[in-house]
């Protein structure tokens, strides 16, 4: 992933977090059910016995025996880790979308609905402008306006450039 030095960029990212908003929550919804899916699996599963060791023509009973146990010890292991970054990842997709949530919830109702409207639910500006009595280009810019202050709020204020300041002199 490319490094995030301007304004623009954190725009973008809030942007393509609202448009697939839907999909990462069920994402982390069914990381979760891989993880439940693979713990039961390993807490359902019998251990492997070891076999019964030949003692013909090899020593020690020969590594094939041990290799079968190390296989299945092995594999156990790697379920084992994999149940544990499904539980990771989707614990970071469901913290992600708290700090979306969090973001969203700071707007106003308008500035809500017209979010919510256009990347969660699809709507055009038109069709939200026309559901909230406002001009397209009104809702465009609106939407827009929002976009930025979610992602001053996710990304923190020193993702958004410094406001121009105007300074006076007496003279």
């Amino acid at each position: 992933m490319k490094e995030l030095k301007e304004y623009n960029d954190y725009v973008m990212i809030t942007k393509q977090y609202l448009r697939q908003y839907n999909q990462l929550r069920f994402t982390a919804e069914s990381k979760r059910i891989q993880a439940k899916d693979i713990r039961e699996e390993l807490a359902g599963s019998s251990d492997i016995a070891a076999p019964i060791a030949k003692y013909g023509n090899q020593t020690g009973g020969g590594s094939p025996e041990l290799n079968v146990v190390e296989a299945a010890a092995n594999r156990r292991v790697k379920n084992a880790e994999k149940a544990d970054l499904c539980e990771e990842e989707a614990k970071r997709i469901e913290h992600l979308l708290e700090v979306v949530d969090h973001a969203l919830a700071s707007l106003d109702n308008r500035d809500q609905a017209l979010i919510r409207g256009h990347y969660l639910e699809k709507k055009t500006w038109l069709e939200l402008a026309m559901d909230l009595y406002l001009s397209e280009d009104w809702a465009r810019k609106s939407g827009a306006r929002a976009v930025r202050t979610m992602a001053a709020i996710i990304f923190g204020i020193h993702s958004v450039p410094e406001q121009l300041t105007f300074n006076f002199a007496c003279l």
